[in-house]
């Protein structure tokens, strides 16, 4: 790839409209209408393509779709001819070399057991000790602790899933009965693997796990393998059955293990599935050079046909997500924003970057790969502005949102330039659940555009009946109104930082926060990367820096997010903990005070 930092960017993008000038371009109206916001998220949305999965037909359709339109604007294609390349895993899929045995007797992959998607790739060979539940906890309300009585250590562990009170949606176990956080642990005791089996309360069919990947690319650092019952009862070798053993412990509420001597010899392999997403990436150049750029951005990607594995609301349910509002609505606004100011193109003082971000669902990987990979020197870009959800108004009074309005000292008073027939909600925060967040980690302004979610988001029921073109319309002139007031000028903007989001979801559960913004996406590998950290919490006072890798807290390894958040779950208000993190290729140990 050429390295655009080191060329000026005026004259890249003049070589670049050569290029554009030699495609068949389409005449197409600059106003910004209901009419083509509707086609746009009709083509979008539409079931041939499929919910725009990444790298799947539909979504590279959708990314030439958008490709076509920016060059028939006139806009200038950069970095590879309008797309910039990064891979992505869609998925894991079983290799060729995974086997189970039991003494000298061979299992049949898939049907008498399988490695789960976070196994670790190994060869091992040990006892078992089945040890219930595989819990370890100490908290106010619950102790229990199912290594209490027995050493694992070189053993295979045979542990039931989820939890002994399966019919409590409000169990003091849920936090720790998923498979991660007690593979976590399992590895924590030193043991060679994990046997997960499903008790009778957790499926009436004796059935392996599915091999359901969850779009972390961390393992578990040990194999783990799903049996059935079956399997589990000839490991025990007549000294109980799994359905009795569950019965017991959910009826005592108290650990129970027993000691296998049952030889298990098992290799695990399982395979990532890579494929090339592809960011849609446009420029539209100022009257005179300038070195001054905005980004505009919406991603296009969305759930495809949803299921397990992604973050569809419907999981049981494989249908095509068409994402109409989620969000072809912000791919159709950014479109109609390229039209209407490549029309304005003579009066613009500063450059402005379209992109259209693939893999936004997996994680925000797309504009955080476009971030780490920037075609300008990062300092140029003075803002960012990104159109997430912009075609549900609910009601004039309720309005948008406009995430980030504190990123920069010179928002408020930039917003109240325009009139608008709806309401606006200015919230500060300059991090939240979209692409705006990466660039605000980079400490550039940003300001986030969304009509917000509603009941179909993430469902297959987000289909382009939903849609309200015309009142999408008012908002892309609102917003078309705010950008030419910023892109008219050579006036730049002072960021301000608005600290990190607000606390949520299963995380209200925790007693403690180190104050951090973590790498959810799981690509760093031995270690948990930063890309944030709260502003006077204790990460920050105690010597964290966005970028570092933690790799330990309190003497126990931290490889994944998984892992942090276990270890988070054993700490307490008041105390300090010792994180050991990377910097720069150097190691760091800092005392975090609670």
């Amino acid at each position: 790839m050429i390295n655009y930092r080191k060329i000026l960017v005026y004259s890249i993008s003049i070589a670049a409209l050569a290029f554009s000038s030699c495609q068949t371009k389409t005449q197409r109206n600059p106003q910004v209408t209901a009419s083509e916001i509707n086609n746009h998220i009709a083509y979008l949305a539409s079931d041939s393509l499929r919910g725009r999965y990444p790298a799947s037909d539909g979504g590279i359709l959708s990314g030439e779709y958008i490709h076509e339109i920016l060059n028939d604007y006139g806009l200038a294609p950069i970095l590879e001819q309008g797309y910039q390349n990064f891979k992505v895993v869609t998925g894991c899929s079983l290799g060729s070399e995974n086997y189970l045995t039991i003494g000298n007797d061979s299992l049949a992959t898939q049907t008498d057991f399988i490695p789960l998607a976070f196994s670790a790739n190994a060869e091992v060979e040990g006892k078992v000790a089945f040890i219930g539940y595989g819990f370890e906890i100490e908290s106010d309300n619950l102790k229990w602790n199912d290594y209490a009585m027995i050493d694992v250590a070189d053993k295979w562990v045979m542990i039931l899933r989820e939890d002994p009170e399966p019919e409590n949606m409000e169990s003091e176990f849920i936090p720790f009965a998923s498979d991660r956080a007690k593979a976590t642990i399992a590895k924590d005791k030193g043991a060679l693997g994990v046997l997960f089996v499903n008790g009778v309360n957790t499926s009436k069919k004796d059935n392996t796990a599915q091999l359901t990947y969850n779009q972390n690319l961390s393992n578990a650092g040990l194999p783990v393998i799903s049996i059935t019952r079956s399997v589990a009862n000839i490991i025990l070798n007549g000294a109980a059955t799994i359905e009795d053993l569950e019965q017991n412990i959910i009826k005592q509420k108290k650990s129970v293990v027993i000691r296998s001597e049952t030889l298990v010899k098992a290799k695990t392999d399982v395979v990532q599935n890579l494929a090339t997403a592809r960011n849609v990436v446009f420029t539209l150049n100022s009257i005179t050079p300038s070195d001054q750029f905005i980004v505009i951005g919406a991603h296009y990607d969305h759930l495809g046909m949803g299921g397990t594995g992604v973050s569809s609301r419907m999981p049981d349910t494989i249908a095509v997500h068409n994402g109409a509002d989620d969000n072809a609505s912000g791919v159709a606004g950014i479109i109609e924003l390229a039209g209407y100011l490549s029309a304005k193109a003579d009066t613009l003082q500063k450059n402005i970057i379209f992109v259209a971000f693939d893999g936004e669902e997996m994680g925000m990987l797309g504009s955080k790969y476009f971030v780490e990979n920037l075609p300008v020197e990062k300092e140029k870009i003075i803002a960012m502005l990104n159109f997430d959800m912009i075609g549900r108004l609910k009601h004039d009074t309720i309005g948008i949102t406009i995430g980030g309005t504190g990123t920069a000292a010179e928002f408020d008073s930039l917003l109240s330039l325009a009139e608008t027939n709806f309401a606006i909600n200015h919230t500060p925060n300059g991090y939240g659940p979209s692409d705006h967040a990466p660039f605000y980690s980079e400490n550039i302004p940003v300001l986030f555009f969304s009509t917000n979610a509603h009941e179909d988001y993430h469902t297959p029921f987000d289909d382009l009946s939903k849609i309200d073109s015309k009142k999408e319309q008012e908002i892309l002139d609102y917003a078309a109104s705010v950008i030419l007031s910023l892109a008219t000028n050579t006036d730049t903007l002072s960021f301000k930082s608005t600290g990190s989001p607000t606390k949520g979801g299963q995380g209200n559960r925790l007693k403690v926060t180190l104050g951090i913004i973590p790498d959810f996406s799981g690509i760093q590998k031995n270690g948990l990367g930063i890309d944030g950290v709260r502003k006077d919490g204790p990460a920050e006072k105690g010597g964290i820096i966005k970028g570092d890798i933690i790799t330990a807290i309190n003497g126990v390894s931290v490889s994944n997010i998984y892992d942090y958040m276990l270890r988070l779950s054993k700490l307490k208000p008041g105390t300090t903990a010792i994180v050991e993190i990377e910097r720069n290729n150097k190691k760091k140990v800092l005392l975090i005070q609670l």
